[in-house]
């Protein structure tokens, strides 16, 4: 069984210096630009990778619960 911190970097794209928007729609929509996924969801991922972007930056969310919180999505 993978570590928490192997965890976070297979599933949630944790690695040190990138965005927190690309690192929350690389997890919620995968890292591949060809993959058949729809506009909806690249759209809605887009949109929530703002969102948690704003809170973290607004000190409402921290790293620790984001990490929670995709290894939960992601599970």
């Amino acid at each position: 069984m993978p570590t928490r911190e192997e965890a976070l970097a297979e599933r949630t794209y944790k690695e040190d210096g990138i965005d927190v928007e690309k690192r929350v729609f690389y997890t919620l929509a995968g890292n591949s630009k060809v993959s058949g996924e729809t506009l909806q969801v690249h759209r809605n991922s887009k949109a929530i990778a703002l969102l948690f972007k704003t809170l973290l930056d607004a000190g409402t969310l921290t790293e620790e619960h984001l990490d929670e919180i995709l290894l939960e999505v992601t599970w």
